[in-house]
């Protein structure tokens, strides 16, 4: 944390930027979920997963961010236990997707084709963005690694997310029923790297 404690308006935008995310990923991770429940698709699978993860993150943000707000400072626990939610998190859902699609990759099992799916991944891919931009923008000037962090989550949720499109219009078009597993282990690749660096910026 900074020495000088960041101005109240920044506080309040970083707040509100996790209070969005929350409210944002708890729904599409549940759609996602469910689609991919539905669909046995595995990139659907680890895309709410993710998603879900990155809500935790947000969840402990919103609580951190409100209480510098009435406090009128940032707490240096909160920042970090932050923090460590949303590595714990990349880590758990990257092992998660990695270990689903190289099993679906080596049974050859393949998930259904869905339109839904593929429209809520393109409406999500341009949130997420937009999302994970505010989020590594208004870090800076709370000079908050975990809202960092969990920005760089936003991203890699945004980046799957295109993969899903990807995934979704492989296996509909182009008759590749490996792709969803695929793109599922890439995905959860990027997972990993991404939480293996944050933690080695951990705030404490």
């Amino acid at each position: 944390m900074p020495s000088s404690e960041p101005h109240r308006r920044d506080v309040h935008a970083a707040w509100l930027v996790s209070l969005t995310a929350v409210v944002w990923t708890v729904t599409t991770s549940g759609l996602a979920l469910a689609l991919g429940a539905s669909s046995h698709s595995a990139v659907l699978g680890a895309f709410g997963a993710i998603g879900l993860v990155d809500a935790a993150g947000s969840i402990a943000l919103v609580y951190h961010f409100r209480h510098g707000l009435r406090h009128d400072a940032l707490s240096d626990r909160l920042e970090r236990l932050s923090h460590r939610v949303v590595v714990v998190g990349l880590l758990s859902v990257g092992l998660g997707a990695v270990g689903v699609g190289f099993a679906r990759l080596l049974t050859g099992a393949s998930g259904d084709n869905s339109r839904a799916g593929s429209v809520l991944a393109a409406i999500s891919l341009v949130v997420l963005v937009a999302l994970a931009s505010r989020k590594i923008s208004v870090s800076a000037r709370v000079g908050s690694a975990a809202l960092l962090a969990d920005g760089r989550l936003s991203a890699v949720g945004a980046a799957q997310a295109g993969v899903t499109l990807f995934g979704t219009a492989a296996a509909r078009w182009l008759d590749w029923p490996w792709a969803d597993a695929l793109a599922a282990t890439l995905v959860g690749f990027v997972a990993i790297s991404v939480g293996v660096a944050t933690n080695r910026r951990d705030p404490s």
